[in-house]
């Protein structure tokens, strides 16, 4: 069906979202450590 955007639930699916987690950036500091968003995988898109 449709491939180009993740199964999401809302009315503005078709826009690709920055994750609000990283703020689009993809990493996360957690301490002094640098780890992948949990919630995008990296991408920085939700």
């Amino acid at each position: 069906m449709a491939d180009d955007r993740p199964n999401q639930k809302g009315p503005n699916t078709k826009k690709k979202q920055k994750c609000k987690n990283c703020e689009g950036k993809g990493l996360l500091k957690k301490g002094e450590k640098v780890v992948k968003c949990q919630r995008c995988h990296g991408t920085g898109l939700r």
